[in-house]
Order: structure tokens, then C-alpha cells, then sequence
């Protein structure tokens, strides 16, 4: 490395900005890269931590090094963990930090990715609830103690995160109530009305208790003790304390890291808006990747999309990293985003694939089995204007996975 080498600042300690640091060095790129990263931990793999039970006495702690990817112990890269990056002066390239100190760069990565969306409103302390969100490794080590205690457990949400810890409450022996007020159940966003209908019975078979539209709105807390049933009636309308409180959990989306952006004159708008290279517009020096990430939607013309899965958060910062060594000049053989969504989850025993982009199809077509039975196998895909768009698989086994494969070969190809 040279004495002149650029300097190139990644904000984000998650997987998309070690994936962009990694294409860095793999492309030959001479230069300085710094991680910055507001956890106090380098990157581990984010859906470990709601995938199973760490019982004691080895708990979450031991499991840490299962979480581990690889690229982390690479010393070609410096690391500044539990370091925010409070603001940021694009013109000049200078990032002031949480820490007091400043850091110019040559080049930046924007991977901040996202923080939970909460319905509290600062730090209040609710008297009824220990309420919890799940985005880190901290936040999993206080869940997984809470819900060692095999109590109940109050879950807002009914998306990846929600579906995963319910399934993990009960592994743990709790009692578990899910709420989902704005729609029918698990994944509609995603899958439709009838999918979700059916992942909200299996759930339900599974001992949890799921309630949705006004059932659910009148259980939900604000965070202060108040259940907003009460929204119409007195502000003050509080529960009795409770000497023992029930751990709440809210999973109810997420909300873009893009503060520390601010008077840039970027689009901000849902996240940071970059082009089909990963380039943030009319910054030809700075980069963004994974969850914060709003670029041209591969699938849709004319619309853009962010995307909130491990795999976009690899193939972005990958992009992102090669895009950003082209503009250095260095031969990176980069091409536009042509990321293939394709993410796997598992709710109580059944494994549940989703490919392609089911939620911008018009109808659905059930390949094989039955929406009623989704533990014996069912393979859906998802139409737009005739041409496949997406398709789903639900199964307690792999009986239809070699048709799931085809569907997804033939997705592939088009």
C-alpha cells in the first residue's frame, strides 16, 4: 500500500459493508478502508440470532461464534465499532463522529442500514411491559434471556422477525400472542390474502394466539402502559402496573439509518436513492448498499425498490464494492443489479421459500397441493399480465422441491 492510498470510508458494520470491502480488496484496490459500525461488535450473521434457542448455560454468548462470517478477521481492514457517524459533508468528505473526532475520505460506502420501527416515543418506561425490539446481537441476548424465563410474550408484527421469534417463544415454553392490525396474516404484503390467511392457521395450530384487525388494535401498547383502544377516550387512560411485566415485543418494520445525511441534497425519501450501480446520484464518489439501498427494481420498469434480506444486503455491497474500485480505475467487470430475491425462513417446522417478487403479480396459480395443508406441500407461483413473476414453497419436507426448482429455473430465465 502506498503512503498516498485514497482513504475509503464504509459506514455500516453489517454484512453489506464488509461485502463492499471485500470486492475492494479483491479487485487490487491500493487504498485505506475503514469500517465504522455503531454496534460494538463486527459482522455476524443477523438472522442467527432469531433462527433457534441458545438455552443456558452456554446461551447467546457461546453461540457468537456460530454467527461469524468470513471476511472479518481480515487485517487489511480498520475497524471502528461503537463509533456513530453523526453527520456527514459530501462537498468536503468529512464525516464527523459520535466520538468527537472527524474522518475525511476519498471514496464512501453508505451502509447504515435500518433500525426497528417503534410505536414509543422516547425512553419511556412502560409499567406493564418490558418492551423489546430485535435489530442486533444485543437486542437478541436480552430477548433470549427474557424469553428463557418461559413467560408470556406479546408479539407486534407478523413479518419474518415476528414469525421466527414466535416460534422461538414457544420453543422456549411461553405463551405467545401475535398481533397484526392492518392486515389478514404472515407475508400478505408479499404472498396475498390466501397465503397469509393459511400461515396465520398454522401458526395458530402451533399454540400461539393470533389476532388481527381490531382484536389485535386493541391489545397493542404505545409504549407508556396505554392500549391504543383507548385512542378515542381519555389520553390517561394507563393500565394497572403489573409487579411482574410481560415481555413485548414490536416487529412491525423498519425505519432507513439516513439522518446523518441530512443537508446533502440526497433522496432521502425511503432510504438512499443510487442508481443500478450502486452509485448515490450526482456523488459520483459515494456508494450505498443492503437495507438502506433504493435502486432500479430489476423487475419492474420505471419503479425502485429496497430491499430488507440477507442476500440483497451480499449482492448489493459486492456491487457496490466493485462499482466504487471502477471509479478508482480499477478493472472490476461491473454490471447493473440484477438481483434475484430468493429468501427461506422456517415457522414452526415449516419451511417457507419465497422467489422473484410475488407482491407486484396480479394473480396466483396453485402448481400442487393445498393452501389448507401447507405442512404436506404446496408449490404457488405468482403472475403478472400471464408471465411469471414469483413463486412460493411451503412444506414440512422437501416433497415438491425438485418443481419449486423448476419454477425457479424458469424465474430465472426471464
Amino acid at each position: 500500500m502506498t503512503g498516498s492510498a485514497p482513504l475509503i470510508g464504509i459506514v455500516g458494520s453489517g454484512i453489506a459493508g464488509l461485502r463492499a470491502a471485500n470486492a475492494l480488496l479483491k479487485c487490487g484496490v491500493d487504498a485505506r478502508i475503514v469500517i465504522l459500525g455503531d454496534e460494538a461488535h463486527r459482522t455476524y450473521s443477523r438472522p442467527g440470532l432469531t433462527k433457534k434457542r441458545y438455552p443456558p448455560p452456554d446461551g447467546i454468548e457461546a453461540a457468537t461464534e456460530g454467527l461469524k462470517v468470513p471476511g472479518v478477521e481480515n487485517t487489511a481492514l480498520t475497524w471502528h465499532l461503537d463509533t456513530r457517524v453523526e453527520t456527514a459533508d459530501l462537498r468536503d468528505r468529512v464525516l464527523r463522529l459520535s466520538t468527537g473526532d472527524t474522518l475525511a475520505y476519498d471514496r464512501l460506502v453508505i451502509a447504515s442500514g435500518v433500525r426497528p420501527r417503534t410505536s414509543a416515543e422516547g425512553d419511556r418506561e412502560c409499567a406493564v411491559h418490558a418492551h423489546r425490539t430485535l435489530r442486533g446481537l444485543d437486542d437478541a441476548r436480552s430477548i433470549h434471556q427474557e424469553l428463557q424465563k418461559s413467560k408470556k410474550v406479546t408479539i407486534a408484527g407478523a413479518g419474518f422477525v415476528a414469525c421466527e421469534l414466535a416460534s422461538l417463544a414457544k420453543e422456549y415454553g411461553c405463551e405467545v400472542v401475535m398481533l397484526e392490525a392492518l392486515r389478514h396474516g404472515p407475508f400478505e404484503r408479499i404472498l396475498g390474502t390466501t397465503a397469509a390467511r393459511s400461515l396465520r392457521s398454522w401458526i395458530a395450530r402451533n399454540g400461539v394466539t393470533f389476532l388481527t384487525g381490531d382484536a389485535a388494535r386493541n391489545m397493542l401498547c404505545d409504549g407508556a402502559g396505554r392500549l391504543t383502544k383507548d385512542a378515542s377516550g381519555p389520553k390517561d387512560a394507563y393500565l394497572e402496573p403489573a409487579s411482574d411485566r410481560s415481555l413485548y415485543i414490536e416487529a412491525i418494520g423498519s425505519v432507513p439509518n439516513v439522518e446523518w445525511l441530512r443537508g446533502n441534497g440526497l433522496d432521502l425519501s425511503d432510504g438512499v436513492r443510487v442508481d443500478e450501480y450502486m452509485r448515490v446520484a450526482d456523488c459520483e464518489d459515494v456508494f450505498a448498499a443492503g437495507d438502506i439501498a433504493r435502486y432500479p427494481d430489476p423487475w419492474t420498469s420505471e419503479s425502485l425498490t429496497r430491499m430488507e434480506f440477507w442476500k440483497n444486503a451480499i449482492d448489493t455491497g459486492d456491487l457496490a464494492g466493485k462499482s466504487l474500485a471502477s471509479s478508482l480505475g480499477y478493472d472490476a467487470k461491473i454490471s447493473r443489479i440484477k438481483y434475484f430475491p430468493n429468501m427461506v425462513t422456517e415457522v414452526f417446522g415449516l419451511r417457507i421459500q419465497i422467489a422473484g417478487n410475488p407482491k407486484i403479480s396480479d394473480s396466483m396459480e396453485i402448481v400442487r397441493g393445498d393452501l389448507e395443508r401447507p405442512d404436506h406441500g404446496v408449490v404457488v407461483k405468482y403472475l403478472r399480465e400471464g408471465a411469471m413473476v414469483g413463486a412460493a414453497y411451503l412444506d414440512r419436507g422437501a416433497r415438491l422441491n425438485s418443481l419449486y426448482i423448476e419454477l425457479l429455473t424458469a424465474l430465472r430465465a426471464r
